[in-house]
């Protein structure tokens, strides 16, 4: 799987830590948010979950988004105990880390392999995986890569082409020499269309052992 490539590039949530998106949903249901709005592909609130990921949009902004999809009476709670709720229902998508998965990575590392995280993330959500993932491992998470590509740092974001584009500028890459795992295959067919190889993943599946050098 490995031949010939120098670079690998990972996802983050569904790859390397469990994602569940479903239980944000859940929570946003239960504050009142009407179901037929949340989906992940096509829901109301889905371009500004884009915009919010693209760094395009901030906290505050995402949080007033999401409040006028409330019933009255949650959208009247006081404003810090609504960002609150939101924000604790908006992080209830990050769930469990393997640490295999990340020994795997350090092991790529050491046997001369260029690690890079590509991940659509946010501003709410970053911190979070930082505290969770400290707590978990004891290390902080850029100790496993090289180098971290953050959408909401980027202003740019999968499927879109220039993501990829400007990961293999800043890296001052030949696409020919990476691969990239991730659990959304339009994320992987984007990168094939650049001629970045790309290994379609099972969302939250244990991969540890099948990513082989030799």
């Amino acid at each position: 799987m490995l031949e010939n490539k120098k670079i690998l590039i990972f996802d983050l949530g569904g790859v390397l830590i469990d994602l569940h998106v479903e239980r944000t949903f859940d929570a946003f249901a239960h504050l009142g948010v009407d179901r037929r709005c949340l989906s992940e592909g096509g829901s109301p609130m889905n371009s500004s979950i884009m915009q919010f990921d693209r760094g395009d949009i901030a906290a505050a902004e995402m949080f007033g988004r999401i409040a006028s999809f409330l019933p009255e009476k949650a959208a009247a709670l006081p404003g810090k105990e609504l960002e609150k709720r939101l924000a604790a229902a908006w992080n209830l998508m990050l769930g469990e880390f393997a640490p295999c998965k990340f020994r795997r990575l350090r092991e790529l590392r050491e046997r001369g392999y260029r690690v890079l995280m590509l991940s659509n993330t946010n501003e709410l959500h970053w911190p979070e995986i930082e505290r969770k993932f400290k707590e978990s491992i004891s290390e902080p998470i850029d100790a496993f890569f090289d180098s971290l590509y953050l959408s909401f740092r980027m202003n740019l974001r999968k499927p879109e082409r220039e993501i990829f584009l400007e990961l293999l500028s800043s890296e001052c890459a030949d696409a020919a020499d990476c691969i990239f795992f991730d659990d959304s295959a339009a994320n992987c067919e984007a990168a094939r269309l650049v001629g970045i190889d790309a290994v379609l993943m099972e969302r939250n599946a244990e991969w540890s052992d099948s990513i082989m050098t030799e």
